[in-house]
């Protein structure tokens, strides 16, 4: 039944979307060497464009819409609700971030890069003790950690996630103000924020959904606050025929463009102060090896299929980043005083 499926998904879905779902069903664990290589050298020239050019441009779009108008929290709970050990096997030790991090040395562990990364971020924010700061998509904390490390104020700072096993986890070992709500839906109080941040939340907040929330945070930011944003988007307006195959991993998030992202922000007001790119594919390394290392206790954690479709997940991104389809980057923005 399971090659049976490849020629009609291939069919709708396009030959890379068929391939990935061909993997990730497979019965039994998928040998990590083959997965990296399969996902990631160069294909022939034929082959290349048939992976970018099916689906036709047209149809692209009505494909993802069904998904689009799906609820956020069943995409979240999709990829996030599994375990919360899951997670902990290949993320850093410290702060458990599951965004890119800044290697400065191809041999640093990703636990240095990860520092490096909380670091920067830290600088661009320049909290300070007793602003009321306000993290969108908070994960387990990591960020709220190195702020609370940085300024001993716990109690200003506050997170906002739609995982339920992120909730419980910030509860069990972080103590932070962290709630069970849509970041993008929700009702902010007018001027009620110095910062708000977020760190790789942004990749969830669909194309129709960005403006409306710039002019939202915009509004919750007092006067000569700021937005601090770390994401990745598509470097062109183009939907590239494997955007379709995001929904294998996070069903109802589409990316958006750059250009898209900074008309959204200039137009609410905000001025942007920095921008920086950031190189996705070391980390994305680093955790799948990270996973292959730990793959016993995986699948004690989790069923095949899961762990199947993370395995797969790293290596079909770092491809996304390698080809200069998607970009990482940092900016802050500045609300006018």
């Amino acid at each position: 039944m399971r090659p049976l499926l490849v020629p009609l998904e291939a069919l709708v879905y396009g030959p890379s979307y068929a391939y990935l779902n061909y993997k990730i069903r497979s019965p039994t664990p998928l040998d990590h060497d083959t997965v990296w290589r399969d996902l990631t050298f160069d294909l022939p020239p034929l082959a290349d464009w048939l992976r970018n050019s099916w689906p036709i441009g047209p149809v692209r779009p009505l494909l993802l819409r069904a998904k689009i108008k799906q609820d956020h929290v069943l995409g979240i709970a999709d990829h996030y609700d599994v375990s919360n050990d899951f997670y902990e096997l290949f993320l850093d030790r410290r702060y458990m971030f599951y965004t890119c991090a800044d290697f400065h040395h191809p041999d640093e562990t990703i636990e240095e890069a990860q520092q490096h990364k909380a670091d920067h971020i830290l600088g661009l924010i320049d909290p300070k003790p007793g602003q009321r700061i306000l993290e969108l998509g908070c994960g387990w904390g990591a960020m709220l950690k190195r702020i609370c490390e940085h300024t001993g104020d716990k109690d200003n700072l506050h997170g906002l996630t739609l995982s339920k096993e992120q909730v419980d986890y910030n509860n069990q070992h972080n103590g932070f103000h962290v709630e069970f709500d849509n970041f993008i839906t929700r009702t902010y109080q007018p001027e009620s924020y110095d910062t708000i941040y977020s760190i790789g939340a942004w990749e969830h907040v669909r194309p129709d959904e960005i403006a409306p929330l710039c002019n939202k945070l915009y509004d919750a930011i007092k006067p000569g606050g700021k937005l601090v944003k770390h994401f990745f988007c598509r470097s062109t307006d183009d939907l590239f025929a494997t955007a379709v195959c995001s929904q294998l991993y996070f069903p109802g998030s589409i990316g958006s463009s750059y250009r898209a992202h900074v008309e959204a922000f200039e137009g609410a007001g905000f001025r942007i102060t920095h921008r920086s790119i950031h190189d996705y594919r070391p980390t994305l390394r680093a955790w799948f090896d990270r996973l292959v290392e730990s793959r016993e206790r995986a699948l004690e954690l989790v069923d095949v299929r899961t762990y199947n479709r993370q395995l797969t997940f790293f290596p079909a991104s770092w491809r996304y980043f390698h080809e200069g389809r998607g970009m990482l980057v940092r900016w802050v923005m500045e609300k006018q005083g």
